[in-house]
């Protein structure tokens, strides 16, 4: 069915999903979830509805992957503003997708983009092993908390 390098290839994607931490794994689900309402901008652009709602569709289910994680708990205001956030973003994915509206797809990317340039914090600190000391977790929550 797949070629000796497909295989390889998948087993490589596959290994390195299995080692990536939380954090890692979070980073990569907003940006795929960029690169899908970039590419489905695109493909409204070129009039590919299939592709439109196929990256529509991939974008709606890590929006919900992503808020089904949430820690209420632990994550207190945070969690619930991103929780609203992720609701924002699932309506507007459905009416962009259903309306074949791009200022929708525009608008939820304009939402996501400070979510993934603060989570970037997060990833560097974690890649460096560096434990993230009080005044700087403040500042991160702070800048998480403004790009809400």
């Amino acid at each position: 069915m797949y070629s000796n390098g497909k295989k390889g290839y998948f087993k490589y994607q596959q290994t390195d999903v299995l080692t990536l931490s939380s954090v890692e794994i979070i980073d990569r689900l907003l940006k795929a979830m960029c690169s899908d309402i970039e590419r489905a901008a695109g493909a409204m652009e070129r009039g590919d509805m299939a592709s439109k709602g196929e990256r529509i569709t991939r974008a709606i289910a890590i929006a919900g992957e992503l808020q089904a994680s949430l820690n209420f708990e632990d994550g207190g205001e945070i969690a619930e503003k991103l929780n609203a956030l992720y609701d924002y973003m699932i309506r507007e994915l459905l009416m962009a997708n259903l309306k074949n509206d791009k200022k929708r797809l525009e608008g939820v990317k304009a939402v996501l983009m400070p979510i993934i340039e603060a989570w970037q914090q997060v990833v560097t600190h974690h890649k460096n092993h560096q434990p993230i000391e009080r005044a700087n977790q403040a500042e991160s929550v702070k800048q998480v908390q403004t790009a809400l």
